[in-house]
């Protein structure tokens, strides 16, 4: 091991010296559990000491009033948050608590576990380090909270069933095998770079396993960065599960059940990971290795069978895998769902404004369909030059005996996932504003549009198996086949959006909840009527109702709304009890239409958060996307870490962003006018629609009014921009 290694990363935590780097990283032996126990306890130690001198360090460059924090979350220091409660660290209190932390331990289980505890917040506090001052190309290994929401539907439904954290080094071989194990599986995959040699991370780069927070493979940094996957658990439990930083009893319950994680250790042991895996172990993630360890009933596993070693830990972990097997030239999984396909990579291209493509789904009378039948109207891609910009339509025809036409345009929607999971396979849009990319990669691998079409089968059986008896596909590339077909889907799309828009609240006999969110915030429940959707922006009122009639023990029932108590408001007696049932009686009342008097909680996957400006007069509205400063003093990460987990807090509410153009938006509030401030990029989002609203309003102005990052993102500009422009806030009555 070289002294350069070594060096490296002393530099990495701003010190001079590396007598503790040695110690962590020196290769060691723990046939039993008291030698575990030491050399854990010997780790811990080390790591604290070093995270004492990085602290010094930082103190003398920096201050000791600087505070420790990642960028992009809410909750500082993620790890002592979690557990401490403390969720502003500065220099000068992280001295203090690693100061507390006293030698540890060696004599039992439990004193592994407080070693454990002092080396991951050792970690933690290393890590945050390295964030001060530091360029974004140098950041590394931190996942934002902006993510972990982004996953959280997936995590909450079971899409993705589980997390598998990758650390120490393999074969080239097996590291490709693991990887396309976890792909296969839809799970998470969690990967540590090499500190002194390639690990993971390297590997996998190496053989062409793409990675990133887009393709969830996340690479975690070396050294202490595995505390990443700690810090992703903790977060994924304060932000969906309602568990208060601090409460340790409800922290672990809840870790104990979600999200589901294992730690896959391969290769050479040292103290660091000793240390760490007892951190691990805190956090209900059990470890499979084929180090020299000795097995622990519930917490260790021994394998040298590398291939099994996935397998096992889903088994230690009890997760279940859902995902059925595709046999495809490329990998598929919710793992490739966040797929970026760049035009430069590209070798085929459907729509989005360069050729006509539309998608559709329709049910069919039971002779009108043979079952398994893929049909390709027209070139296939081994047919047509690379960079080719082609029409495009996707055509899947359904039967069942219980088929509804209300079906069609849910099952319609779930086209965009069955695509994207194929790896080098991109999807955006629906209906006949669609737009298909797919990869030199995938295309010179043997991807076909016949596998285009085995993707949309599979994916109507697997979502919709309890309805759909009978599925067939047509692929067309033939511009005079698909304008000839055209007009006929034009024409189910327009019945479909009249159907919708004759609908509202006052319609209708009841409403629908979705507790999909509920393993992760138990308080929360969403009530989606038809001019409210799901908070996530994935569930409208007719899927709501379809999800009730595919299956009517599911996360969406029907509620009878009862007596109406207060029309303007969104009130009904019948949602009341329904939503104190289902909070345990914490939360008695739901105005549907309100923002200040008892809004709708929020679990943690919502798109948007509405917020009461600081001089109470308007409010703001703020997307995932937008990562900059508010003008009310807080980035979405924080506003998101205080309302969320199921809190119903007045003045502060998640929404969907097509809650935003809905009639209802905070009407008791006076609705669009209350808006002053929202991100560029949200506004363009939101585009036609909002101004089409603002024109029903009689307020064709009004987009021009409120304001965004570009004018300005702190109170003062506010209120000076809302004065300049005489926005119509400001001729209302205060919010309090």
């Amino acid at each position: 091991m070289s002294v350069a290694a070594f060096s490296k990363i002393a530099s990495k935590y701003g010190i001079d010296s590396a007598e503790e780097i040695r110690l962590l990283l020196e290769t060691v032996k723990a046939h039993d559990v008291p030698s575990l126990l030491a050399l854990a306890a010997e780790g811990s130690d080390a790591l604290v000491s070093l995270a004492k001198r990085s602290v010094a360090e930082a103190t003398r460059r920096y201050g000791d009033s600087t505070v420790l924090e990642y960028p992009e979350t809410g909750y500082g220091v993620p790890s002592v948050c979690a557990w401490k409660g403390t969720d502003r660290l500065t220099l000068e209190a992280a001295a203090g608590l690693l100061d507390s932390l006293g030698s540890a331990k060696k004599s039992s289980l439990e004193d592994g576990l407080a070693a454990g505890e002092s080396a991951m917040y050792a970690a933690d506090i290393l890590e945050a380090i390295t964030y001060i001052g530091a360029e974004e190309a140098d950041r590394d290994g931190f996942i934002p909270d902006r993510v972990i929401r982004e996953l959280g539907l997936s995590l909450v439904d079971e899409t993705i069933p589980g997390a598998a954290v990758f650390l120490g080094d393999t074969g080239n071989e097996n590291v490709v095998l693991m990887a396309k194990d976890i792909q296969s599986k839809g799970m998470l995959g969690l990967v540590t770079s090499g500190t002194l040699s390639p690990g993971y991370a390297e590997m996998m780069r190496d053989n062409d396993v793409a990675m990133g927070l887009d393709r969830m493979m996340y690479p975690l940094g070396d050294f202490a960065g595995v505390v990443h996957a700690l810090n992703f658990d903790v977060r994924a439990a304060l932000t969906f599960g309602g568990v208060a930083p601090g409460d340790r009893e409800r922290l672990s319950a809840y870790l104990a059940k979600r999200p589901k994680a294992f730690v896959i250790k391969t290769g050479e042991l040292n103290r660091l990971e000793c240390a760490l895996a007892f951190a691990a172990l805190m956090h209900s993630a059990p470890i499979v290795t084929d180090s020299d360890l000795p097995e622990v009933p519930g917490a260790i596993r021994r394998s040298d069978d590398l291939g099994r070693m996935v397998q096992i830990g889903i088994e230690e972990r009890g997760i279940t895998v859902t995902l059925e097997p595709l046999d495809l030239p490329v990998g598929y999984g919710p793992s490739f769902e966040g797929e970026v396909l760049r035009k430069p990579d590209t070798y085929f291209e459907a729509g989005g404004g360069r050729s006509t493509a539309f998608e559709l789904l329709v049910s069919r009378d039971e002779n009108e369909i043979e079952d398994g039948k893929i049909l390709l109207i027209g070139k296939d891609l081994d047919e047509i030059p690379d960079g080719s910009v082609m029409p495009l339509a996707m055509i899947v025809e359904v039967y069942g005996k219980d088929m509804q036409s209300d079906l069609e345009s849910v099952m319609e929607r779930r086209f965009h996932s069955g695509i994207n999971f194929a790896e080098g396979i991109w999807h955006t849009g629906q209906r006949n504003s669609d737009w298909v990319r797919i990869s030199k990669k995938a295309v010179a691998r043997g991807f076909r549009l016949t596998d285009l079409g085995r993707m949309l089968m599979h994916t109507t059986r697997r979502e919709f198996g309890s309805v759909v008896t009978r599925v067939q596909v047509t692929i067309i590339t033939d511009l005079e086949e698909i304008e000839c077909r055209l007009p006929a889907a034009r024409e189910i799309y327009e019945a479909r959006d009249e159907r919708m828009k004759g609908l509202k609240d006052e319609l209708v006999d009841c409403f629908y909840t979705c507790t999909m969110c509920q393993s992760f915030a138990p308080g929360h429940i969403c009530i989606i009527s038809p001019e409210r959707l799901g908070l996530c922006g994935a569930i409208n009122w007719l899927d709501a109702k379809a999800g009730y009639e595919l299956s009517s023990s599911g996360p969406n029932r029907p509620v009878g709304m009862g007596d109406l108590l207060d029309m303007s408001k969104g009130e009904w007696a019948g949602v009341n009890d329904v939503v104190s049932s289902a909070s345990s009686g914490t939360v008695t009342r739901m105005c549907l239409y309100s923002l200040m008097d008892a809004p709708m909680t929020s679990c943690g996957c919502f798109e948007v958060i509405i917020a009461m400006t600081v001089d109470v007069q308007s409010v703001i509205l703020v997307d995932r996307d937008y990562l900059g400063m508010t003008p009310i003093g807080m980035k979405f990460s924080t506003l998101a870490g205080s309302i969320g987990g199921g809190r119903q807090t007045p003045g502060f509410m998640g929404v969907a962003r097509k809650y935003v153009i809905s009639d209802k938006f905070i009407a008791t509030e006076g609705g669009l006018p209350r808006i002053s401030w929202m991100p560029s990029r949200l506004k363009d989002m939101l585009g036609d629609e909002l101004r089409k609203r603002c024109l029903d309003i009689g307020m064709p102005d009004l987009m021009d009014k409120i304001a965004d990052e570009t004018i300005t993102d702190n109170a003062e500009g506010l209120m000076a921009w809302m004065a300049e422009v005489d926005h119509p806030a400001l001729r209302m009555e205060p919010l309090i």
